[in-house]
């Protein structure tokens, strides 16, 4: 683990073996070293699929365009503006989810410095600010999501709200060396239906779109619904 004195000295490294002249977690003039952790995000989650399957899209944008720039069957082209088109509709929702990404990866942060915790979300909003006496526990859950990846972290402060970190969007080490430096037991609570976290958890930030999960999967499909509709009549309405 990253320590540093109090006094903002170069950071140093804790040794793992007992030094015969020094305590782990004293430095030379005697004073408690704190621990100086940062979690960076992890975005591999969420762009590992697309990079994977770049190949794929690629190949299915180049197929669109020239679909709507020669036409098919009855219906007729609209010649190159329909090819930029076509490549267009693809590419701006990889690149809203490559912007998103790189807003999380400049923002988004996690650090205990100074005895102090603080977590910072996409927009750089600061969730949680707390010292370590102040941390009541860290609590670990299943929430009903779709898909395989349910688990949650929660920590909790007094006079704070929770804060919701889920562990598959932040560097896996870095995370563990955090819930080594603040020396907390970890409580596990199962699995919680939202109306039971709410109530274990009061003033959690839970996202809207988890909670609500039938109905904004219909708005999604909705939207995609409307956005290929604006981008098959597009070239025509130019």
């Amino acid at each position: 683990m990253t320590t540093r004195p109090p006094d903002d000295a170069a950071l140093t490294d804790v040794p793992d073996d007992d030094h015969e002249d020094h305590d782990d977690h004293e430095g030379d003039d005697g004073t408690d070293l704190l621990p100086w952790v940062v979690v960076s995000p992890d975005n591999s989650a969420i762009t590992g699929p697309l990079i994977k399957g770049a190949p794929l899209i690629l190949i299915g944008a180049i197929r669109m365009g020239v679909m709507m720039a020669r036409g098919k069957g009855t219906s007729s082209g609209s010649g190159p503006l329909g090819l930029v088109v076509g490549l267009l509709a693809v590419a701006l929702p990889l690149l809203w989810v490559a912007g998103l990404s790189g807003l999380r990866l400049m923002n988004a942060e996690i650090r205990l410095e100074d005895g102090v915790l603080t977590v910072r979300d996409i927009w750089h909003r600061r969730r949680l600010s707390a010292p370590i006496a102040a941390i009541t526990g860290v609590h670990t859950m299943r929430i009903p999501v779709d898909g395989e990846h349910t688990t949650r972290v929660i920590v909790t402060a007094a006079n704070q709200r929770p804060v919701v970190i889920n562990p598959r969007l932040w560097k896996a080490a870095e995370l563990n060396q955090l819930w080594q430096a603040l020396g907390l037991p970890v409580r596990d609570h199962g699995f919680l239906a939202w109306p039971v976290l709410r109530m274990r958890f009061p003033g959690v930030r839970v996202p809207w779109r988890q909670v609500h999960y039938v109905i904004f999967t219909l708005l999604i499909v909705l939207g995609a619904i409307a956005y290929i509709a604006l981008i098959v009549n597009l070239p025509f309405l130019l």
